[in-house]
């Protein structure tokens, strides 16, 4: 067998585990508690941008909870708050990641329904900022309906391979104990 492949085999060996099964599993939880938030905030005359990032946090607690209690319950090489903190570091990173492909999502969507004029009246509505696209697109995120969850399952989608193999790698890996050396003859 190629080198190559031998390596990239055992890199996503991890994937066709129980593990990332159960974690698959959590995440579908995650996506319920998600999508379910950001329906509930919205449905509350929360900003969408506001919505998403509260949504997604709240999917994070509730996944770290199933997963410490299941998918790595034999894994606690840490204290518990210890794990809690690099569970949430870790998520930060696939939280930026889905909140970015969120916003940028919206306005690809509009972009979808409108075209260039629906994207350039809203774009309009931002005033004169220089940091425009990126300020207007959160504090007033366009106005796409439900496309705002296809928008949000497309972050989450990103954020699972690196959540996975992070938290696999970080948050529930054993210590390295260091080889004791075998003494000399």
């Amino acid at each position: 067998m190629h080198p190559l492949r031998r390596l990239l085999l055992s890199r996503l060996k991890p994937l066709f585990s129980a593990t990332f099964l159960k974690f698959a599993i959590v995440g579908a939880s995650g996506v319920v508690v998600n999508l379910g938030a950001l329906a509930v905030l919205s449905a509350l005359g929360m900003r969408s941008s506001i919505a998403s990032a509260l949504a997604i946090e709240l999917s994070i607690i509730s996944n770290f909870i199933v997963n410490d209690c299941w998918t790595f319950a034999g894994q606690h090489h840490h204290a518990l708050p210890s794990r809690a903190l690099r569970f949430q570091l870790i998520s930060l990173v696939g939280a930026v990641a889905q909140w970015t492909v969120f916003i940028v999502g919206n306005v690809a969507i509009l972009w979808w329904l409108d075209g260039r004029d629906g994207v350039a009246t809203w774009y309009a509505q931002g005033g004169e900022m220089a940091v425009k696209p990126v300020v207007h697109a959160v504090v007033n995120p366009p106005e796409i309906g439900a496309g705002i969850y296809v928008s949000q399952l497309a972050g989450i989608a990103v954020s699972t391979g690196w959540n996975f193999f992070a938290n696999l790698l970080w948050t529930w890996r054993a210590p390295q104990t260091p080889a004791t050396p075998t003494p000399d003859p």
